[in-house]
């Protein structure tokens, strides 16, 4: 007896917890592929409006408190940069001469996990009027906010002097 009622207890509460019956909506399970592809379909975007130098566009990007860290290569020494999205974005607001361009990705590995965070690794070359200028690494690490966005909280890039220039 006290086995079927503690066994009943369980089903109630069981029961009690589920979504459909807590008002809670149902969790939809992770789809590893689709959040893959979503996460490199960001970053590409983010890449070509960057490109086409369409600024106002890019903070719906970022997530509150995103931050990027450029390490550059100049005269043989390389130099880090730390900066809120903010402060760049404004960066680039300020910027007279920014001329449009092109950053296609290359050996892209994008991992996520639980979901909701994301990780894209790729190599990159910045390209103008069909000339590489630079290149380098991008990592970026992306959250996802609500049930598919997915946004960008963290980007790190190295950036070096094309070969020749």
């Amino acid at each position: 007896m006290l086995k079927s009622y503690l066994f009943g207890i369980t089903l109630a509460l069981s029961l009690l917890m589920s979504p459909a019956l807590s008002g809670q909506p149902p969790q939809s399970k992770p789809d590893p592929a689709a959040d893959r592809s979503a996460v490199q379909q960001t970053v590409e975007e983010f890449l070509r409006v960057l490109g086409q130098r369409d600024i106002e566009k890019l903070p719906r990007f970022f997530a509150d408190k995103a931050i990027l860290v450029i390490v550059r290569q100049r005269a043989g020494a390389f130099t880090p940069t730390y900066q809120t999205a903010e402060e760049w974005l404004a960066g680039l607001r300020r910027a007279t001469n920014a001329q449009t361009f092109e950053e296609p990705l290359s050996n892209i590995s994008v991992t996520v996990e639980s979901g909701h965070l994301a990780h894209l690794r790729a190599a990159f070359r910045v390209v103008r009027d069909g000339k590489t200028q630079s290149m380098g690494v991008d990592y970026f690490t992306l959250v996802k906010e609500g049930e598919d966005e997915w946004k960008i909280a963290m980007a790190a890039y190295t950036s070096l002097p094309a070969s020749g220039t």
